[in-house]
């Protein structure tokens, strides 16, 4: 599907966007690392989170970039779908907004740019990603128990590959991931880790989902 920014949807010409729920708002500070939606099957500690109660919807959207869909208005206020032709007139004279003809592997869709900005700046701030820009090592780690705890790792350059490679096909997957990125360190690393994992997860993801909320 494509997905735009709530805002531009009411802009296109001769189209309107169906009415979706809005979603949530922001709190004044949001929850750190939130976990992913679950995975089916999955009761890793990732997955089903023990005694979390902090604001996440598994079963709603995670970001505001909606799907939409064109209909067209006629004279008489009814709304129909487009006729192949309409499409192609739309298509020929809003071309931005004609993302689906965009291939993901372009990395040039209005939700895939803003997910590609947001995460360079992570990735760029050594202090919230020095831990999360590469995958984890057990071996090289010496953390063994690693791969039994962590069921589905993941790391902010390997996302980052994904995308411009057309592999995050939505909005809400990509941020489903980087949420598991600092759910993974989270979950792993207790309150007392030295390492500063945890603590850098914390921050990392509370930036995040601060800047999610403006998208």
């Amino acid at each position: 599907p494509a997905f735009v920014p709530r805002a531009q949807v009411a802009t296109m010409a001769e189209a309107e966007a169906v009415p979706v729920p809005p979603a949530a708002p922001p709190a004044d500070e949001p929850e750190t690392c939130i976990p992913p939606p679950p995975r089916p099957g999955c009761d890793c500690a990732v997955c089903v989170p023990l005694g979390y109660e902090g604001p996440t919807n598994p079963s709603g959207p995670l970001s505001n970039f909606k799907p939409y869909k064109l209909v067209k208005v006629d004279a008489d206020g009814a709304r129909r779908p487009l006729t192949n032709a309409e499409m192609k007139d739309f298509e020929k004279s809003h071309g931005a907004q004609a993302e689906w003809n965009k291939p993901l592997t372009s990395c040039a869709r209005q939700w895939q740019r803003a997910c590609e900005k947001l995460l360079h700046r992570l990735m760029q701030d050594k202090k919230k990603s020095w831990c999360f820009k590469e995958p984890v090592d057990p071996v090289g780690l010496g953390i063994p128990d690693y791969p039994v705890i962590i069921k589905h790792p993941m790391d902010l350059g390997t996302i980052e590959t994904m995308l411009k490679k057309g592999e995050i096909s939505a909005p809400d997957e990509f941020i489903a991931l980087v949420r598991t990125v600092f759910r993974n360190a989270y979950v792993y690393n207790g309150t007392d880790d030295p390492s500063g994992v945890r603590d850098t997860a914390q921050k990392a993801s509370l930036f995040f989902e601060k800047e999610i909320a403006k998208m």
